[in-house]
């Protein structure tokens, strides 16, 4: 009895603060005129603090109304926007509090959501609830996928100015990655200011100032302005920080997020790889679409703690583990004997195995601390000689400085060089990867009885680029289709060199396309049902590269799924 007391107390006490806290600061809109027209509960609900402006100083006029006569009622919608596609922004998550939406927020792993620090300040984080993959939220026949909060990071954020309005929310559990539910890429570039950009929001938020929040996702197109143009506006220049951004049409306000928005992503698209970027949190703004008054957003590389940081400007992005990662999302579309070049970081995957400071085979990472490589490019060597390069598109240019790890211990399966059955190992790295746009991990195949004949598979490697040729500098890929081990049977390979353990790819009867020398324990990948890329494959052998009638021999490996998973428990995998 005493702890649902205090319980409902302390509950009591929150909201005491945060309305208490409202008429303090005395913003604008939120006086307490407006709370007896029941506006201050409406936003409440629909963005709590969100869109409004920070404090003005104490020599500036403050105003308490802020109605204009011969104004026109014009619809406005975000604010100006239009109805998202269904699972159009994977990334978005839906905050609710007392069971109530509020705010919205953004993946940016397995494992952290990020939002408005004003969002979660005065709140009991443990009463937050957070939804994933939604697009209806009044859809109650729907089941989003749902996790609750168990620690809110806020760092050095105020009431009194809206600086540094970002927190991370970490999730009681992981969340399981899929066609709806993927992160948003974080910024890389530090000195970028996106100014001009056409940048994109989205929420739930109201659909007019004073309307209700949307029940469909609704997203909206505004350009970045820069800062100075901002503090040009009717903004005063104090209001608008380094660490803020603003984004909108402050000459006709025709397009703004709103109420309800708060918290969610105002995201760009890069340029070379044509993914999404986080450049910006919902974050504050006089009124929505008003003229004179654009919406202003978090900009980033704030720092939320020691621990962790957010995105964006004056730091180096740093990540708990299991870190921001989509296995197997390719950087381009596809495009080795036969091959042709893979564009750049297209395989984000692609390791290279050096042996005595030569290269000598390829491998794939499959998690942060292992990658998986042929045993016969191992057995028989010194594990603690071996080193792992990822990154790397050319391999010939010294410039570069691709992330190295050494090995600490290897694993080799029952592998025979009479038979070359079982031609697979694990090599565990000497410390967890830190993945990046170039170094992600691939995925594994779900489906241990897929036998992929038919399918249409890409190998890539250095590997020599003729059967008698020089390795290449450069990454080279080639589709290749699948044979059935029955069509491999019957080629000019012995029909008992080809086990079940193998699978076979390539063109015998033409024998334009194979991998080669070099390109050994490298992938073979297949596009999974999410547009992801399995590893079905590792280059294990051959008579030659691209002879007619000897399609290319690789180790299968949904036969062994078990037998990885076994001996990589201590690693972090990414989720679909």
């Amino acid at each position: 009895m005493w702890k649902c007391f205090l319980f409902f107390m302390l509950a009591a006490l929150t909201f005491t603060y945060a309305q208490d806290e409202s008429f303090r600061e005395k913003r604008g809109v939120f006086t307490k005129n407006f709370e007896k027209r029941g506006v201050f509960t409406k936003n409440f609900f629909g963005g709590v603090w969100g869109n409004r402006p920070p404090l003005l100083e104490a020599n500036q006029p403050r105003t308490t109304c802020t109605c204009k006569c011969g104004e026109r009622n014009e619809e406005s919608r975000i604010v100006g926007g239009r109805e998202a596609g269904i699972n159009e922004f994977p990334w978005m998550a839906k905050l609710s509090y007392f069971k109530r939406f509020y705010c919205g927020g953004m993946i940016i792993n397995d494992r952290y959501v990020l939002t408005a620090a004003h969002c979660v300040k005065g709140f009991m984080w443990f009463m937050i609830k957070v939804t994933f993959g939604e697009h209806d939220r009044c859809n109650a026949t729907q089941r989003p996928e749902t996790r609750f909060v168990i620690r809110a990071i806020a760092n050095k954020f105020t009431l009194t100015n809206f600086d540094n309005d970002i927190a991370l929310l970490r999730l009681n559990e992981r969340i399981p990655m899929s066609g709806s539910i993927k992160p948003i890429c974080l910024p890389t570039d530090s000195s970028e200011l996106y100014v001009g950009v056409k940048a994109v929001a989205a929420g739930w938020g109201t659909l007019t100032e004073e309307g209700k929040v949307s029940c469909k996702l609704q997203e909206v197109e505004v350009p970045v302005l820069s800062n100075q143009e901002c503090k040009n506006t009717k903004y005063t220049s104090s209001m608008i920080t380094n660490n803020m951004l603003c984004a909108g049409y402050p000459k006709t306000g025709q397009k703004d997020s709103c109420q309800g928005d708060s918290g969610g992503p105002l995201i760009a698209e890069r340029k070379h790889d044509h993914r999404y970027e986080l450049i910006g949190v919902v974050s504050w703004g006089n009124g929505c679409a008003r003229v004179g008054y654009p919406g202003v957003y978090t900009r980033g590389l704030l720092k939320v703690s020691d621990d962790y940081y957010a995105y964006g400007q004056h730091s180096q992005i740093k990540l708990p583990t299991c870190r921001d990662c989509s296995c197997g999302e390719r950087n381009e579309e596809a495009r080795v004997v036969g091959g042709s070049t893979a564009d750049l970081n297209a395989f984000p995957w692609i390791a290279r195995l050096i042996y005595h400071n030569s290269f000598g085979c390829g491998a794939s990472l499959i998690n942060d601390k292992y990658v998986i490589t042929a045993a016969h490019c191992v057995k028989g060597f010194m594990w603690f000689m071996f080193k792992v390069k990822f990154g790397e598109h050319d391999r010939c240019d010294t410039t570069s400085r691709p992330e190295l790890r050494h090995v600490v211990k290897m694993y080799v399966h029952n592998f025979t060089l009479t038979e070359l059955t079982n031609d697979i190992s694990l090599l565990r790295l000497s410390r967890p990867v830190e993945y990046s746009f170039a170094i992600r991990p691939v995925c594994l195949p779900k489906d241990a009885q897929n036998l992929y004949a038919g399918s249409q598979a890409t190998v890539s490697g250095w590997g020599a680029t003729a059967e008698t040729g020089k390795w290449s500098c450069t990454l080279q890929e080639a589709q290749l289709p699948v044979l059935s081990n029955e069509e491999c049977q019957n080629t000019k390979y012995n029909k008992t060199k080809i086990k079940d353990v193998m699978m076979c790819a390539g063109y015998p009867e033409t024998a334009h396309k194979d991998a080669c020398t070099g390109d050994s324990g490298g992938p073979l990948i297949k596009e999974n049902d999410d547009h992801a890329y399995d590893l079905i494959g590792v280059v294990s052998w051959g008579y030659g590269c691209a002879r007619i009638g000897f399609p290319g021999v690789y180790t299968r490996v949904t036969k062994y799924l078990d037998w990885i998973r076994d001996n990589t428990e201590d690693a972090c995998y990414c989720d679909y």
